[in-house]
């Protein structure tokens, strides 16, 4: 809730300035006091078409993104899965895209940035103005489909979508590709942002997920599926489709419930992982001259 985390606020930014000192960098990341983040996207249904199997692997997760009415979701069943994540006392997220239910947000689709600056903060207002009825607010944010692919490799598009966020509420976590996109877009915007990692999809040799419709882009097999979040969890590392092994610098992990099997994995997962914890959210600045310099991109 809003008033907790700025009940707490100062003891966290002493622990920030502990941190980032003159011999360190800043940087944009949110901070882990152990273990990492697992999350998952519910409510994507629209009218009667609901969606399937998101309720089993709830008791498995530390947080839950509910789809905001934009590639999918509706005010019924927004509010149903506000419920869920209540009663698995989860942490609320707000996952947004573009509008298109019809291509479920996955389709090549380019905004002006005051259009998709407004998109966001429409799909940010309708899911806090349900949340608030039952007690809680927002924490993070995860864009979706092409909008999420877009943070890997456009630089403006990384920006508008964190400065949007900012401008609604700067306590808030972006959840993205894990690379230096998200953290300089966070960093300019002063959020704090968290790299992300899937368990049941293929990476290539430069860190980026193979698109959907890459004949390998799944690995739809739950041993295997396993393997990766093992070797991601105890090394921080994947095989990529070339074979090569790849490093990953991320702070939760995404789960879904169209993994095969997707109970039993996550049952599995939490045996590997039985210190998960949610993502904890701060402001973030840069308030020095040295600082700034440090920053990737300039205005």
């Amino acid at each position: 809730m809003r008033r907790q985390r700025h009940r707490t606020r100062g003891n966290k930014e002493s622990k920030q300035e502990s941190v980032s000192s003159a011999a360190a960098p800043p940087t944009s990341k949110v901070f882990l006091q152990y273990g990492v983040d697992i999350n998952t996207n519910i409510g994507e249904g629209f009218g009667p078409y609901k969606p399937e199997g998101e309720a089993e692997i709830l008791p498995y997760v530390t947080s839950a993104n509910i789809a905001c009415g934009a590639h999918s979701g509706d005010p019924v069943i927004m509010e149903a899965a506000l419920e869920e994540t209540r009663y698995y006392g989860l942490t609320l997220g707000a996952h947004i895209g573009y509008p298109d239910m019809a291509g479920f947000g996955r389709r090549e689709m380019h905004l002006s940035p005051s259009e998709l600056r407004a998109s966001i903060l429409y799909q940010l207002g309708a899911l806090a103005g349900l949340a608030r009825t039952l007690g809680f607010d927002i924490s993070q944010v995860r864009p979706h489909g092409f909008l999420y692919r877009q943070l890997v490799s456009d630089v403006r598009i990384a920006l508008i979508v964190a400065r949007a966020i900012a401008e609604f509420d700067k306590w808030l976590v972006l959840i993205g590709p894990a690379g230096p996109n998200l953290l300089n877009a966070g960093e300019r915007a002063g959020i704090r942002v968290a790299g992300e990692a899937w368990i049941d999809r293929v990476y290539d040799a430069n860190g980026h997920l193979l698109p959907h419709t890459h004949s390998r882009a799944a690995i739809k097999n739950p041993q295997e599926i396993l393997r990766q979040a093992t070797q991601l969890l105890n090394y921080g590392t994947v095989q990529s489709a070339e074979g090569t092994t790849v490093k990953l610098d991320f702070q939760t992990i995404h789960v879904h419930a169209k993994i095969p099997q997707a109970k039993l994995v996550c049952e599995q997962l939490r045996t590997i992982l039985p210190n998960a914890c949610s993502l904890t959210s701060e402001p973030f600045s840069v308030d020095n001259e040295s600082d700034i310099m440090h920053l990737a991109y300039s205005e």
